[in-house]
């Protein structure tokens, strides 16, 4: 049967329970923005799978976790069960954040082992490709944050003697429980005997809600005795209750020295793993003493029982260190392990467990790790330290990890193959010629851009000077201060005869962009200027719209695409090119993705083979450099054509535009200086013109050329008037 992503649609988030939309193995939740990584196992299981993350969301983590135990004994490990069955084992809870709205693990069970060193973890990286490894890791060192924070603070507790255990709430009514009043009296009087006792509603009161985890930790961790109300048989499986006797139980099966105490109104009523459990019936006489009787003398007895209070230096740094080390929390368990190795230097898993902090492993995670230790400083004191069983075991586990090594080396080889196999082929699968299309689209629309791009650059260049200068020559001429051309002809007769092929030249350069715009402001600068000249009326202000007009047209017409025919087909050019690159970030992912999920593959079928449950990475040298190429497929592009992107746009992203070019300071500067107005002009259009990609921001220029034609206009105006005054 095939596998289809559409099948499950009805696969509900793992952190907030809304409905996903999948569509491949990695899957983003619309609702509350978590990665899904989804296996084709859970098409099999939509039901139970979506049944078990309402269990864990309501915090019944052991109910949830027998059916992720079911769906992997049916169906063998898979990366994101065995994700779900680790989320139960740490009592992870997904509540939104109030200041990102993001779904955030919260922890319910600490335990002494790291998350990153749990064995469901570790099989799950080891069947994850790139994408859900990374997904993967990162979540599991925030979840390890929080436990060594919460860890921290348990370590700071000082230790119980009980632990009162009791339903707070009436879920049907809301009320107050008679548990709370049975426990705040048995909590008054063992308090009265003597013995630290953890009741939530004194010992918690201080604390906020989201705090409270590691100090039930600490409390159910150091107790020796746990008092259990229940007068009601559903008060025992209320989800806390159930979750502090079910870690206290396990607790007792490592530690004979811990012991549980029952009180109800009916044994026949209490859960099946207190079968063998003897309970104090709430309705006799001085119950609650006789419960505060039994955990006194039980208490006293194995207080008597204790050899010793305290542990030797040696066993106190050690077993510090190890916590550390097998919570792979390398910067805690550095300072313990120098401390270790400097009081006892001839003590041998001081040695060990510096190596071990140096690969950032614990024994479970060693033995399954490709590595040659027998060069190690660390490896080689303890073995020469190290005496008997424990010498045998250090020099098995350095013969398994260099049985991984070589294991590791044959699938480097397979990877090695199969990555020049993958690339040398690339250009003729699907994805590659997808790729090929998509860039031959971007070259051709690139050339489109750069075509429109020359003529738009080119015709301001050359008709905009040709047009102030047809402007300065009119005005020049029109004013003939000193009747220098002809003695009593009409200045303003020479000056339209000629200036005029200047203005009609530049103007019809200037606008060439759209036809019907060029030949209407011709026919318009030519009549403007003849019309005064043959019948002299309204001279001035005639002859003024019409060295006026070009340049209002311009600035009005120019920037609006469907008049210029030049910026229309470049920006739709550079609209195809953006589109282009977004189609090719795409691919991209693809491209990465199937690439990844071959490797995995890969690794998935080799330890099969092999039969290993060894740690197979994917560091191939020529995997990693194609993987690394496949990602720069976008970004190479993206770094050629996203200037002609930009270069469409009215305002330059302030990403790619530059500050002001050389040519553009000068012309400013040159601008302000009298007698120097041309050349600041010419510098100034040919600044604006040489732009071919904006890369300039061009306000100086711009300045520049405003300074230029006031200098002339200004000064010709105020002669002119004083003339005809």
């Amino acid at each position: 049967m095939s596998y289809s992503y559409s099948d499950i649609e009805a696969l509900n988030c793992r952190c907030c329970g809304g409905v996903l939309k999948v569509k491949s193995s990695l899957c983003v939740c619309d609702y509350c923005g978590a990665t899904n990584f989804i296996s084709d196992v859970a098409s099999k299981y939509v039901n139970q799978l979506n049944r078990a993350n309402k269990l864990r969301q309501e915090r019944e983590f052991d109910n949830a976790a027998r059916i992720y135990d079911i769906i992997l004994e049916e169906n063998g490990p898979s990366s994101d069960i065995l994700w779900l069955r680790t989320l139960c084992e740490y009592g992870i809870e997904y509540v939104p954040d109030p200041v990102s709205d993001k779904y955030i693990p919260t922890l319910h069970r600490i335990n002494d082992e790291s998350i990153l060193s749990y064995h469901s973890y570790i099989d799950a990286l080891s069947l994850a490709d790139k994408a859900e490894k990374e997904s993967l890791q990162k979540e599991a060192e925030y979840i390890n944050t929080i436990q060594n924070e919460y860890l921290h603070i348990a370590e700071n507790e000082a230790p119980y003697d009980v632990f009162i255990c009791y339903k707070e709430t009436d879920e049907d009514t809301g009320e107050k429980t008679e548990d709370v009043v049975l426990a705040e009296q048995l909590y008054n009087d063992l308090t009265g005997r003597g013995f630290k006792v953890f009741f939530a509603k004194e010992t918690l009161k201080t604390k906020l809600s989201i705090d409270y985890e590691p100090y039930i930790f600490a409390a159910l961790k150091s107790s020796k005795a746990m008092v259990i109300i229940g007068t009601k048989s559903e008060y025992f499986l209320s989800v806390w209750v159930k979750n502090e006797w079910g870690r206290f139980l396990k607790l007792m099966q490592n530690d004979e020295n811990k012991q549980m105490f029952f009180a109800c109104d009916d044994p026949d009523e209490l859960p099946r793993a207190f079968a063998t459990k003897q309970a104090q019936l709430l309705g006799e006489d001085n119950a609650l003493k006789n419960i505060a009787d039994n955990v006194e003398r039980f208490l006293k007895e194995k207080k008597g029982r204790s050899p010793e209070t305290t542990d030797s230096e040696l066993e106190i740094l050690y077993n510090r260190a190890l916590s550390y080390v097998r919570s792979r929390n390398e910067f805690s368990a550095g300072p313990y392990i120098e401390r270790l190795i400097e009081r006892f230097p001839e003590y041998a898993p001081g040695y060990w467990l510096r190596m071990l902090n140096t690969y950032k492993a614990n024994d479970q995670i060693l033995i399954r790790m490709p590595l040659n230790i027998y060069s190690n400083p660390d490896y080689q004191k303890a073995v020469s330290l190290a005496v008997g069983d424990l010498k045998q075991e250090y020099i098995e586990i350095a013969a398994l990890c260099k049985k991984n090594l070589a294991e590791q080396e044959e699938f480097d080889k397979i990877l090695e193959e199969k990555s020049i196999e993958y690339v040398t082929n690339f250009r003729k699968t699907k994805l590659g010629q997808k790729k090929k299309e998509i860039m031959d689209n971007i070259s051709r629309n690139a050339t489109t851009v750069d075509i429109y791009n020359n003529k738009i650059r080119l015709t301001f260049g050359i008709g905009f000077p040709v047009l102030i200068v047809g402007v300065f020559l009119f005005l020049i001429l029109w004013v003939d201060p000193f009747n220098s051309i002809y003695y009593r002809t009409d200045s303003g007769l020479m000056a339209t005869l000629v200036s005029l092929p200047l203005l009609l030249g530049g103007s019809i350069v200037l606008l060439s962009y759209n036809k019907v715009i060029d030949i209407l402001t011709a026919i318009t600068v030519l009549l403007l200027l003849i019309i005064p000249a043959a019948t002299d009326a309204y001279p001035v202000l005639l002859r003024f719209l019409a060295i006026s007009t070009p340049i209002v047209i311009y600035l009005t017409t120019s920037r609006i695409d469907y008049l210029n025919k030049y910026k229309k087909r470049r920006r739709m050019a550079s609209s195809e090119i953006e589109s282009g690159l977004v189609e090719l970030k795409k691919l991209t992912g693809d491209v990465c993705e199937e690439f990844q999920v071959l490797a995995s593959k890969l690794v998935k079928q080799y330890k099969e083979e092999k039969n290993i449950i060894s740690i197979i990475e994917i560091r191939d040298d020529d995997f990693i450099k194609a993987q690394k190429n496949f990602n720069n497929m976008f970004e190479t592009a993206k770094n050629k054509y996203m200037k002609y992107v930009y270069v469409s746009e009215d305002l330059v992203s302030d990403v790619y535009k530059k500050n002001e070019s050389e040519l553009g300071i000068s012309a400013m500067v040159l601008s302000v200086i009298p007698l120097l107005g041309l050349l600041s002009f010419i510098l100034a259009v040919t600044d604006i013109a040489r732009d071919k990609y904006r890369e300039s921001k061009h306000i100086l220029a711009i300045t520049a050329i405003g300074i230029d034609t006031l200098q002339v206009i200004i000064p010709l105006g105020i002669f002119f008037a004083v003339l005809r005054g």
